[in-house]
């Protein structure tokens, strides 16, 4: 048998393979949210590329201004699977700050891709001018596509994958369609509160997120504070118990799908149109404001639960960390002449709901506070409209109406350092942003779980068992049991059961009655008094409780002497 023998020498074999994959890396942006101008590709020697990726203003729109064009995402495809450097000039850009952008990675020619996330450290760019920016990335093995931005992406198909998945949410009430944009998609508003309890008393907060479209870390937020409401917390249920929220989850979902940054698909800055919310064309406006006012209703006739605060959520350039813009306060406001700023009593809420924030939010404590005048004199902000309609109507918070100012805020992300010190924030920072803000509405709001301890049936003699609880900063409640008129030669034990009784003692003591099925008991000294006292912590689980009862031993020459309280039912109350 002649065995035939094919080989190629290593060398040629690497030569060819290099051959092979020696393929010019092709740049896209027609996809979702994505924006560019223009992308060139030169090679750089094997398999390194020199990328310049021109940005482009929102919409094509060279009327805009420069301080527009402030997003840029693409996907490039045909890559070395053996691994490519590329070095990325981002090019005509309207930021000058430094951020670390982020990618996601496929090795399947983009059929599936990683979440996103921010590139390596050795990615941070660096600025030939103030609107280029320069920085080298080498693509894993394996990776063929990649697709990058300037920060975390957020697409209408995720809004759309988030909203429907609140279905199963235990504490959303609702979800309308309050409006369409201009392109016909949804702007839909999700309620959420507890429905067992009546909304009679609630008060109400509105919020609504990314007016600017690209300003994303507004929608890691409103995610992180949906799911904090529905987390079961004990804060969060005595929150929904008083609260109804109304969250516009996407703004401008136009201006997401086509990857602009400021704009919708009319170019039109929707912020500015506060400043003449009745005048507006724009369907993005008209939606949310008409669904404002039939929350707020007038001064002569107020809605039932009008809303108490609005949260405008935005991101800001050349901040490193999140920040409030708090309104300065005017004495002497008036609609006409003095209008900058807002009527102290909105300044000092403000200044409340920023420090429960900070208080709430290590991440928050970390930026400064900024002061606005509400854009005067034209005040082209939401908190403009609710201050200058409501707030500061003295119709609204006086005869007849006696309706609370409106707290309105704008509350900025940032592109640049999380919580820890120096590291790059992600999207589960501004999530965990997002909890940490539902726990300064229920602070803000004073919705604090409490317990409490209800006397029931009767002693029987005069032992009285009752006592006192308390929350404790960390959850939970401290619950102290004191029981008083009992014989101070007595022994003392607390009787605790998961389920109240009224069951006669055995002879000869049938005369008083169990209160409580007796699963545990404990010891408590009577002092000379004739009182005795028992400390414990019920935890942060809503409904928890327990029943106890105190019952007395005197033991003389003639028996013993059996003495019990009333019943004490002890409960979360949430």
């Amino acid at each position: 048998m002649v065995r035939t023998v094919s080989f190629f020498p290593p060398l040629l074999a690497s030569i060819l393979g290099a051959a092979a994959f020696a393929q010019t890396p092709v740049v896209g942006w027609s996809g979702e949210n994505m924006r560019l101008r223009s992308a060139n590709v030169t090679p750089a020697g094997g398999t390194a590329f020199n990328l310049t990726l021109t940005m482009e203003n929102d919409n094509n729109n060279a009327g805009l201004p420069t301080s527009f064009r402030r997003w840029w995402h693409c996907e490039i495809g045909a890559l070395n699977p053996a691994g490519t450097t590329l070095t990325i000039t981002i090019a005509n850009a309207g930021y000058s700050d430094v951020i670390l952008p982020v990618w996601a990675r496929s090795s399947d020619g983009g059929q599936s891709f990683t979440a996103y996330e921010r590139m390596p450290v050795s990615a941070v760019p660096t600025q030939p001018s103030g609107s280029s920016h320069r920085f080298t990335i080498a693509t894993p093995p394996g990776v063929d596509t990649i697709r990058i931005a300037k920060y975390f992406p957020y697409t209408v198909t995720r809004k759309d994958a988030f909203v429907a998945g609140l279905a199963s949410h235990p504490h959303v009430r609702s979800i309308t369609t309050i409006g369409q944009s201009r392109q016909g998609r949804p702007l839909e508003l999700i309620e959420l509160t507890d429905a067992t309890v009546p909304d009679a008393g609630k008060t109400r907060v509105w919020i609504h997120t990314a007016v600017h479209p690209a300003e994303t870390t507004s929608y890691f937020v409103t995610e992180g504070l949906i799911a904090w409401l529905g987390s079961g917390d004990p804060y969060a249920e005595v929150l929904l118990d008083q609260t109804i929220f109304d969250i516009v989850p996407m703004a401008n979902p136009d201006g997401v799908w086509l990857g602009n940054y400021r704009t919708n698909a009319a170019s039109v800055n929707l912020e500015n149109e506060w400043g003449s919310p009745y005048n507006s064309a724009e369907p993005e406006i008209i939606a949310m404001r008409t669904a404002i006012e039939g929350f707020m209703g007038t001064p002569s006739a107020p809605g039932s639960n009008p809303i108490t605060v609005v949260l405008n959520l935005h991101s800001s350039h050349d901040v490193s960390y999140p920040f409030h813009f708090r309104h300065t306060a005017n004495a002497n406001w008036s609609p006409t002449g003095n209008n900058s700023g807002v009527i102290p009593a909105v300044n000092a809420l403000e200044t409340d709901w920023i420090n429960h924030f900070r208080a709430a939010s290590p991440f928050v404590a970390l930026g400064a506070t900024q002061s606005s005048s509400a854009g005067a004199p034209s005040r082209p902000f939401v908190e403009s409209m609710m201050h200058d309609r409501w707030s500061a109507v003295s119709q609204w918070t006086g005869a007849p109406a006696f309706e609370e100012p409106v707290m309105a805020i704008t509350f900025e992300g940032t592109y640049r350092y999380g919580p820890q010190s120096g590291v790059w924030n992600t999207e589960a920072d501004y999530e965990l942003c997002g909890a940490q803000m539902g726990r300064a509405f229920a602070d803000y709001y004073g919705a604090t779980p409490t317990a409490s301890i209800t006397a029931y049936g009767q002693p029987c003699t005069a032992l009285y068992l009752n006592g006192t609880v308390s929350p404790l900063p960390q959850g939970g409640n401290q619950v102290l049991l004191t029981f008083v008129n009992a014989d101070p030669s007595a022994v003392a034990f607390l009787a605790l059961g998961f389920q109240s009784a009224a069951t006669p003692l055995p002879s000869p003591w049938q005369s008083c009655l169990s209160r409580t099925s007796v699963d545990a008991s404990v010891f408590v000294p009577v002092n000379p008094l004739g009182f005795g006292q028992w400390p414990t912590t019920l935890p942060a689980i809503s409904g928890l409780g327990l029943y106890a009862q105190a019952v007395t031993f005197v033991f003389g020459t003639g028996g013993v002497v059996v003495d019990t309280s009333n019943g004490a039912d002890v409960r979360n109350a949430w």
